[in-house]
């Protein structure tokens, strides 16, 4: 029986990394599979933009062929005629921004859309155009409108510069280069929604579980508690005035106490709570009790209270005072193997703007860094007969019923602080 007691904590602790191991694969899948899908839309928009991009090049440099042939001399009019048409239906499927400038530089024909900005002024507009043109180049190189003809005097053939054609893109394909950080925008949104609704869910799904073990655990030690209270007054009519068993009951009847006011406080976490405003002073001065009664002798731990005469805030007493008493015994924990005497552990209270601090301070083996990240998971202990429930228990208590903040600062071998920060406003639960 012992040694299943000694394998317990272990089996637990491994119990709890492999599901920590197992939720941060599935964050990480999680985050990758959004990376791999944005990659891959990301790259298809882009794929579809240069497509786009290269289709509006060939029809535009096919106008500008259609324009040199028809600024070149032909031999045979007719042909004319069909290059005229061509053209023109070429033209006709152009929806995009276009400027047709001669040798000069002088813009000739331009696209409709850009009558919208021009002005009652020719040469104004010429100027307007002009800038227009020099906007396109800059997203595409114009392309050249050759003149090509037979030389009078030599009879051979020759070329020259008839003018350009200055293009753009649609409106459409603009519109797409916004595409990629929209999907990307999304993604990250619906990722960042999504591990919200998880972690609340989760929360909320902890939290009845919180909720329903403690009232159940309550439930279940509230009768054999009361039956003992009974038989423990039934003992002590039986017993009368004789010592020898006055002392045994009276140490039962302060185990059955302890007992009754584990059940008080399963039974106050696990339903919803009035925070009134007390003092914290006395229950320091209880959990400093609870610490020297659980202390070995010989270990010589020297405990110290540093508070102010009085210090009142909104808190549950028996819940609060379970904080303490879990901090505590943390610190009896890390300082009793010391050296007799070296241990010493302070408790404090100190008043901060907006709330009290209670801390707990030890000079023990404090926490490796590794550990630090795991210490408030239920279930994770390092002792070996831990079941991993106290430090789990004072979050909730101190987050989740006060709305307030838990601090931890420790260096392996020189001591930990536990600070339990209590805020001066009370709030329901459910209050944002």
């Amino acid at each position: 029986m012992a040694v299943r007691k000694k394998d317990r904590s272990p089996y637990v602790r491994e119990n709890v990394l492999a599901l920590r191991r197992r939720r941060r694969f599935v964050e990480v899948y999680f985050v990758v599979a959004l990376s791999l899908v944005a990659v891959v839309l990301i790259l298809h928009t882009l794929f579809v933009i240069g497509r786009l991009r290269r289709e509006f090049r060939v029809t535009s440099n096919a106008y500008a062929t259609f324009q040199t042939l028809l600024a070149s001399d032909l031999q045979d009019p007719g042909m004319e005629e069909v290059i005229i048409l061509l053209a023109q239906d070429i033209g006709g499927t152009m929806n995009f921004p276009t400027v047709a400038t001669d040798a000069r530089g002088t813009p000739q024909v331009w696209w409709p859309g850009f009558n919208e900005r021009l002005g009652a002024d020719p040469d104004e507009n010429l100027e307007l155009v002009k800038g227009f043109a020099a906007d396109l180049d800059r997203r595409n190189d114009p392309i050249p409108i050759i003149r090509y003809e037979v030389d009078a005097d030599t009879g051979r053939p020759a070329d020259r510069l008839f003018g350009r054609f200055h293009y753009g893109e649609p409106r459409t394909i603009r519109l797409l280069y916004w595409v990629p950080a929209l999907e990307l925008v999304l993604i990250v949104a619906f990722a960042f929604t999504g591990a919200l609704a998880y972690r609340r869910l989760k929360r909320t799904e902890q939290q009845a579980i919180w909720a329903g073990m403690a009232r159940e655990t309550a439930h279940q030690l509230g009768t054999p508690v009361t039956s003992l209270i009974g038989w423990l007054e039934h003992l002590r009519e039986r017993a009368g005035d004789d010592e020898a068993l006055r002392e045994p009951i009276d140490e039962m009847a302060e185990d059955i106490k302890r007992l009754g006011k584990v059940a008080a406080r399963f039974q106050e976490i696990g339903a919803p709570v009035r925070l009134p405003e007390g003092d914290v002073v006395p229950l320091v001065e209880r959990a400093l009790a609870y610490g020297r009664r659980r202390s070995p002798a010989q270990a010589e731990i020297t405990f110290e209270a540093v508070t102010p005469a009085k210090v009142l805030v909104p808190h549950s007493l028996i819940l609060m005072e379970w904080v303490v008493e879990n901090f505590v015994k943390n610190a009896v924990d890390a300082t009793k193997g010391l050296p007799p005497g070296q241990g010493r552990i302070v408790v404090e209270v100190r008043e901060d703007k907006d709330s009290v601090a209670v801390a707990v301070t030890d000079n023990g083996v404090g926490i490796d860094p590794a550990e630090m990240g795991l210490i408030f998971t239920p279930g994770y202990s390092t002792k070996e007969k831990g079941w991993g429930l106290g430090l789990s228990l004072v979050k909730r208590i101190v987050e989740e019923v006060h709305h307030g903040r838990l601090e931890v600062r420790s260096e392996p071998g020189k001591g930990s602080t536990f600070t339990a920060h209590v805020p001066r406003r009370s709030r329901k639960r459910g209050e944002s």
